[in-house]
């Protein structure tokens, strides 16, 4: 009896051993399949895609490609005190800073992009005074311990405990309530944005038409300025910070909205984006989720899409006059093949439709990329002076024509410098600075980009031609002096080191040179000498 009873109580240990094992197995797998689930929901949120991404599906990648014209994000977002506000659509979110460095913005006929912003902090004191103060050096106001934000993007953030390092900067900045006293030396940071702004200029829409205008200042008011952007509420990420558009904080628990005395910042908890695809075959898909897209990162040179401008691919001895220029109806990705609208050259100025426009389905082969007529959305483009016209400004089936009258004013040239939004309609849609959604023809519009690099080659044409000349003049001036002497004559003030250079040339070259090397404020002078030799206009 003992020894079964001994047998038993080891096999029973035994099996209860083997089911702790399989229990330990199985929660281990549990516990795997939940981290892997998880790791697929942040992979999903985590994929996004910008407006003019390159896609396929990701059950048929070698299949037609698509491009990404539309962008719905909605996000969770957190609040300080670690509540979360779920679905929030990302249109109702602003930036908290009004610039960053980065930007591209714009003033009066100028277009720069932003060095570095300077913080306007206001600060609020225990007796209820309150203080405005431009911060150029992070060292004049200190952040005190404990931190509500280990990892805060921005050194200065609403709800902060701070102490006034030096005086100097509270006692010269503006008292919004209160006066200055050397005892209010510490407070909460109630609101900050941008109170100065670096702009490097870059280029100016008058030089573009041939004028010369002089950069304004490098140093701005924020007011001053106009931000370029488009599609900024499709750019938001994990960890973002933001704020919330006025009349959108009701889902707010009641301690976050007895903050209301200071700005109300949020961190993008989770992101959730739907996109809309415009397919070569002319189809749009409308909310597709991001798991059934996959990027293309490198489509083919013979990959086109509906709206876009091609070029007829001509024979080496064919003349290049006889080339035509298309637009993109559909493609066939399988057939390889492409629906092309033809439109025809009127003159050498600009190309508008012909009266009777024909399509013509062609290989995919036959066709290239019109190298001038190419845009890219989201790209920076100059309205030309082409599409400058007498009347006032006026907006009509789209098309917006703006009158010499209207650029009077700094306020009238936001709306000859803008974003590309697509295709649309055998013409391009743009976004101007002033907010104005228009449609523009492919030869009303410069692509900046490609301007500032045929600007680039241009002035390195010249500095090239410019010092062969140079030298095969003083090549020749030596020679020719070696000859004098030979012969007796005085050849002093006989030849002048100079050559000779096209005044419209030069005027043009001068304003392009002034947009990259010329006047950091506004009292240096555009004109640029960078030809290494006397200039003499004929």
């Amino acid at each position: 009896i003992d020894s079964d009873s001994e047998s038993y109580s080891g096999t029973s240990d035994s099996e209860d051993q083997e089911c702790e094992f399989t229990d330990h197995a199985q929660s281990i797998l549990s516990s795997l399949d939940e981290s892997i689930g998880k790791i697929d929901d942040f992979l999903t949120f985590e994929r996004g895609f910008l407006h003019g991404d390159i896609v396929c599906p990701v059950s048929d990648p070698s299949g037609q490609l698509g491009r990404v014209v539309g962008v719905e994000m909605f996000v969770d977002l957190e609040t300080y005190s670690g509540d979360i506000i779920e679905d929030v659509n990302s249109k109702q979110l602003s930036r908290v800073r009004s610039f960053v460095s980065g930007d591209c913005v714009v003033m009066g006929p100028w277009m720069g992009r932003v060095i570095r912003a300077f913080d306007l902090v206001t600060v609020v004191f225990s007796d209820g005074a309150k203080c405005e103060m431009l911060l150029r050096d992070s060292e004049v106001l200190k952040p005190i311990p404990p931190f509500i934000f280990e990892d805060a993007p921005y050194f200065y953030y609403p709800s902060q405990r701070v102490r006034i390092v030096h005086p100097s900067v509270s006692k010269s900045g503006t008292w919004l309530s209160g006066s200055w006293r050397a005892s209010r030396d510490e407070g909460v940071v109630s609101h900050v944005d941008v109170g100065l702004v670096h702009v490097n200029w870059i280029t100016s829409v008058a030089n573009v038409w041939g004028d010369r205008s002089s950069s304004p200042p490098n140093f701005q008011d924020p007011k001053n300025l106009t931000l370029l952007s488009c599609f900024p509420y499709a750019n938001w990420q994990l960890g973002d910070w933001c704020t919330l558009s006025a009349g959108h904080d009701g889902s707010l628990p009641s301690e976050d909205r007895k903050c209301s005395r200071y700005s109300q910042t949020y961190v993008v908890a989770k992101t959730k984006s739907t996109f809309d695809v415009l397919w070569q075959n002319g189809s749009i898909s409308l909310g597709l989720e991001p798991y059934i897209l996959a990027p293309v990162s490198t489509p083919g040179d013979h990959d086109f899409w509906p709206g876009q401008f091609v070029l007829e691919k001509l024979a080496v001895e064919e003349a290049a006059e006889r080339q035509r220029i298309g637009i993109v109806r559909n493609v066939d990705a399988l057939e390889r093949t492409v629906n092309v609208k033809w439109i025809v050259p009127v003159d050498d100025d600009i190309v508008r439709y012909g009266s009777d426009p024909t399509e013509e389905t062609v290989s995919a082969y036959e066709l290239v990329e019109h190298p001038d007529f190419s845009f890219c959305t989201g790209e920076v483009v100059i309205r030309s002076a082409l599409n400058i016209d007498k009347s006032e400004a006026d907006l009509t089936n789209g098309t917006m024509t703006v009158s010499r009258k209207s650029l009077d004013t700094s306020s009238g040239f936001l709306s000859c410098i803008g974003n590309v939004l697509g295709y649309k309609d055998d013409g391009i849609e743009v976004q101007w600075a002033s907010g104005v959604i228009s449609k523009a023809q492919h030869f009303e519009i410069i692509g900046l980009e490609r301007l500032l690099d045929n600007s680039l080659e241009s002035v390195n044409e010249v500095h090239t031609s410019v010092d062969d000349e140079a030298e095969q003049e003083t090549i020749h001036h030596e020679s020719t002096k070696n000859a004098l002497e030979e012969s007796g004559e005085d050849c002093t003030g006989s030849l002048r080191n100079a050559f000779y250079f096209s005044k419209t040339a030069f005027d043009f070259l001068t304003n392009v040179a002034s947009s990259f090397f010329g006047a950091h404020d506004s009292t240096s002078s555009s004109s640029v000498s960078f030809i290494p030799c006397q200039i003499i206009y004929v």
